[in-house]
C-alpha cells in the first residue's frame, strides 16, 4: 500500500469538514446579514442537509475505498503465494530429477546411501525453511492487518466525534433560535463550535497518520526472519553436497 492512498480515506472526510468550514461564511453566515433574525435561523437547516450530505458522500466513498483496497491486498497476497507454490514445486521437480540422476550414478553400497543420506538432508532443509518463510510471512501479514483495523478504528472513531460536535452545534443552534437569543451570538458560537470540531478532527488525523510507523518494524522482522532462513538453507545444503562428494570420490 503506498502512502498516499493510505491517507485518502482520512482526508477525504477532511475535505468534508474543510468545505464545511469553506461554506459557512459564505452562505450561512452571509444570509445572517439580513436585519431579521428569523433569516439566518429559517435557513440554517438547509445549510446542515447540504454538510451532512457531503460528509455521507465521502463516507461512503471511504467505504468503497476501503473495500477496493482490502480486495488488492488480498489478490496480491493470493499471488504471491500462487508464485511461491509455483517456484517450491519447479525446484522439488528439478530436486527429483537430480535425485534419479544420482541414483544412478550410484554403483556401490556407500554410494547409495549417500544418495539417501544426501536426499533426506535437503528435504529436510527444505521443509526448515519452508516453514520459517512462512512463520515470518504470516506475522507480517498479521501484523499489517492489525494495524489496518486499529487505522480503521481511528478514523470511525475521529468521524463519529466530528459528527457529534457537529450535531451538538446544531442542536444548541435550533435551541438559540428557538429562545430569541441575538443572531450574531448565535452565529458566532456555531462558528466557535464548528471551528472547535474542525481542529480536533484534524489533530486526530495526524495522530492516525501515525499508525504506519508500525509497518516497517514488520518490513525489518520479516526481512531478518527471510535472510536466517536462507543462510541456514545454504549452510545445510553446503554440508550435504560435500557429504556426498566425499561419497562419490569427485
Amino acid at each position: 500500500m503506498k502512502m498516499n492512498s493510505r491517507k485518502t480515506a482520512y482526508s477525504l472526510v477532511l475535505g468534508a469538514v474543510m468545505a464545511a468550514n469553506a461554506i459557512l461564511p459564505v452562505t450561512v453566515f452571509a444570509q445572517e446579514q439580513t436585519p431579521a433574525q428569523k433569516g439566518f435561523c429559517s435557513r440554517f437547516p438547509e445549510f446542515v442537509q447540504r454538510l451532512d450530505q457531503r460528509i455521507a458522500d465521502r463516507q461512503a466513498r471511504i467505504e468503497t475505498r476501503r473495500t477496493e483496497r482490502l480486495q488488492n491486498l488480498e489478490n496480491r497476497r493470493n499471488a504471491r503465494d500462487t508464485r511461491r507454490t509455483e517456484a517450491q514445486e519447479r525446484r522439488q521437480e528439478n530436486f527429483a530429477e537430480h535425485i534419479a540422476k544420482l541414483e544412478a550414478r550410484a554403483a556401490t553400497d556407500a554410494q547409495k546411501q549417500a544418495v539417501v543420506n544426501f536426499r533426506a538432508a535437503v528435504e529436510t532443509a527444505i521443509a526448515v525453511r519452508k516453514t520459517a518463510l512462512n512463520v515470518a510471512v504470516k506475522t507480517f501479514r498479521d501484523g499489517v492487518d492489525q494495524t489496518i483495523a486499529q487505522r480503521k478504528t481511528a478514523v470511525d472513531t475521529a468521524i463519529n466525534a466530528f459528527k457529534n460536535a457537529r450535531q451538538a452545534a446544531v442542536d444548541k443552534i435550533e435551541t438559540d433560535c428557538a429562545s430569541g437569543i441575538n443572531s450574531e451570538t448565535v452565529r458566532e458560537t456555531f462558528r466557535a463550535d464548528m471551528k472547535t470540531a474542525r481542529e480536533k478532527f484534524i489533530s486526530d488525523g495526524q495522530a492516525i497518520e501515525k499508525f504506519y510507523a508500525s509497518i516497517q518494524p514488520l518490513i525489518d522482522v520479516r526481512r531478518q526472519a527471510f535472510d536466517k532462513s536462507h543462510q541456514e538453507f545454504r549452510a545445510a545444503m553446503e554440508k550435504a553436497r560435500a557429504d556426498l562428494k566425499a561419497a562419490f570420490g569427485a
